[in-house]
């Protein structure tokens, strides 16, 4: 067998492919989308960082590894890979309360996320993401963008508690609402205010590198200005906040001190030492429990659906796209990165920026280096409640309602699925729900397997035979096969002396398994025993070849129509003659 060497490696390093046609235009239109990319990741970052429950550094360290190593296994211009709302509210349920800590819990977590990534990916697993539904998708999207909104509301009001669940942090919140910090909410919701306003904005302007129309100077300002919105809220607050300090008054809750510098190399399966305690791999890994699962599920479903939609009428590779996400978690882990995969917002910010090659990440990834090296003692300035506002305006647009409103329009029971995960995504946590919802999913799948429609039409001819025909709308397997059984006999018009034949119409069954085979095959002894006569209808051969061999060659194919009418005249003909035979037989015994 000839295996073709250089097209396996072309298809896992697609820098190979769109690398030979870099050119100086290309460059500076992935320059300007890098830059851009870079002013509304590095406050992003920070802000998801603090969501999961980690330091600021560890949000730049993981958008750091992400952007650089998607560059040589990534396909998709648009794609950066980095922490998201989703990811960061994952890994922080299952790191939180980690015995051995959140820090090595989360690259932990990041790192057999890759590994799982990796596998799925070289082993072609892309098509399980199909199994679940877009209701299903929207549902725990919609829960997760409310429940990280939920838990941001109590640094936008500067309370102090502790709480994990949905209902647990409102709960929390009125119970603690009268310590709510004047200064804290004041700037929380300006921050709030403001970003929304930046973020309507965009519609008054225009990308600076749009091929189809010449956009003015002042369009691309104001473009630039509501892309770049977090990083100027940020810098705004954060300067404000120096302002005061450096007046000896603290008015704001302020993040942590963040180290200075560029990630260490560290091994993410290193055994922890907790005094004379050793905690092994093993262990840390039954502390994550479902998380190991769970977290690269969600990242593949988010990578491969925003390819996907990215993909701009190309053939997406989902396999190669799992192992560009997997290399980034892994190879991420070693520098203190926790789990990460792409943005919606963040593709369409690069794809309206004109990005052509995933080569943007690269001038990213400088952006984030240079903050890492520069910026670092400045972080501890940020106050929470403007991450917190950062956080909240990001994940609020994350709500399906739009998608909701046409789901009602078009298939209403296609809701049940989607108000069943959403329910048990915010009373049980994302795992739960997510697990619930393609449960539904499988079941309605199940259902509609075992309960296929059936219709019936009544032929009716002047000079020839009356028929059924019977047109089964799927296959025939054995689930569905005793249901179509008793819509058949207990038809009262098949019942009707006038009609003869049953046709089964089989154009649409494209596969019958042993099980639905006999099952049949019985159901055609019963309608001979009631003088029926069955005539299976363009069937497809294997139907044919299965039905041939169980009935033993008892049964009528008509591969045509005229096939079938050539079978009704046939026994037209044959009535005809026993019609006269028995005619002329009275008259004898009547003359005798």
């Amino acid at each position: 067998m000839f295996i073709n060497w250089p097209e396996i490696v072309k298809r896992g390093f697609p820098v190979l492919t769109w690398g030979k046609n870099y050119s100086l235009d290309v460059a500076i239109a992935d320059l300007v989308a890098g830059i851009t990319i870079g002013l509304t990741l590095i406050p992003q970052c920070i802000a998801y960082a603090s969501l999961a429950g980690l330091g600021p550094e560890y949000g730049l360290y993981s958008s750091l590894c992400g952007g650089i190593i998607y560059v040589v296994f990534g396909a998709v211009p648009e794609l950066n890979i980095a922490p998201t709302a989703l990811l960061s509210l994952l890994t922080f349920t299952f790191t939180n309360n980690a015995s051995f800590g959140k820090v090595k819990a989360a690259i932990l977590l990041c790192f057999l996320s890759g590994i799982i990534e990796l596998f799925c990916g070289s082993l072609h697993l892309g098509f399980l993401v199909d199994f679940v539904s877009t209701p299903v998708v929207a549902a725990f999207t919609s829960a997760g963008a409310l429940t990280i909104a939920t838990s941001q509301i109590k640094n936008l009001l500067g309370l102090n508690f502790s709480a994990d669940s949905f209902v647990g942090v409102w709960s929390k919140v009125f119970g603690h609402i009268t310590e709510t910090k004047m200064w804290d909410a004041i700037l929380g919701i300006g921050c709030c205010v403001v970003l929304l306003l930046l973020r309507k904005l965009k519609d008054y302007g225009s990308p600076p590198l749009d091929d189809h129309k010449v956009v003015s100077r002042g369009k691309k300002v104001i473009w630039f200005c509501s892309v770049a919105r977090n990083a100027f809220v940020v810098i705004a607050c954060a300067a404000t906040a120096y302002l005061f300090d450096s007046r000896g008054e603290k008015p704001f809750s302020l993040t942590s001190k963040v180290p200075e510098g560029l990630p260490s190399f560290t091994n993410p399966v290193a055994e922890v030492q907790h005094g004379n305690t050793t905690t092994s791999v093993v262990d840390m890994m039954k502390e994550l429990g479902a998380g190991i699962f769970a977290v690269p599920f969600v990242a593949i479903l988010g990578n491969v659906a925003i390819a996907k939609a990215f993909a701009k009428g190309k053939v997406i590779d989902a396999s190669q796209e799992m192992i560009a996400v997997g290399m980034c978690n892994l190879i991420g882990s070693f520098f203190g990165s926790y789990p990460v995969n792409a943005s919606f917002s963040r593709a369409a910010v690069s794809n309206a920026s004109g990005v052509r090659t995933p080569l943007a990440g690269i001038y990213t990834g400088v952006m984030v280096i240079l903050a890492l090296t520069f910026l670092t003692p400045y972080f501890s300035y940020i106050p929470k409640p403007t991450l917190a506002a950062v956080i909240i305006c990001a994940v609020i647009f994350m709500v399906e309602v739009t998608l909701t409103k046409l789901i009602w329009r078009i298939n209403k029971i296609d809701l049940v699925p989607f108000f069943v995960t959403l329910v048990f995504c915010l009373v049980l946590g994302i795992e739960f729900g997510i697990l619930i919802g393609v449960c539904v999913d499988i079941l309605f799948l199940l259902y509609r397997t075992a309960r296929p429609k059936v219709v019936f039409d009544y032929i009716h001819n002047e000079n020839q035979t009356n028929y059924v025909k019977i047109t089964p709308t799927s296959a025939i397997l054995f689930p569905s096969v005793e249901y179509i059984r008793e819509k058949i006999m207990q038809n009262s018009e098949i019942q009707n002396v006038k009609y003869t034949f049953l046709v089964f119409d089989c154009q649409r069954v494209n596969k019958l398994d042993f099980t639905a085979a006999k099952s049949l095959s019985a159901l055609l002894s019963d309608l001979s025993k009631m003088q029926k006569q069955v005539i299976f209808y363009r069937s497809q051969k294997a139907v044919v070849k299965i039905m041939t061999k169980v009935t033993e060659g008892g049964v009528k194919i008509a591969e045509t129509e005229e096939n079938l009418y050539e079978i009704l005249q046939e026994h037209d003909k044959t009535r005809r003659e026993n019609t006269v035979i028995s005619v002329e037989e009275k008259e004898n015994n009547t003359t005798l």
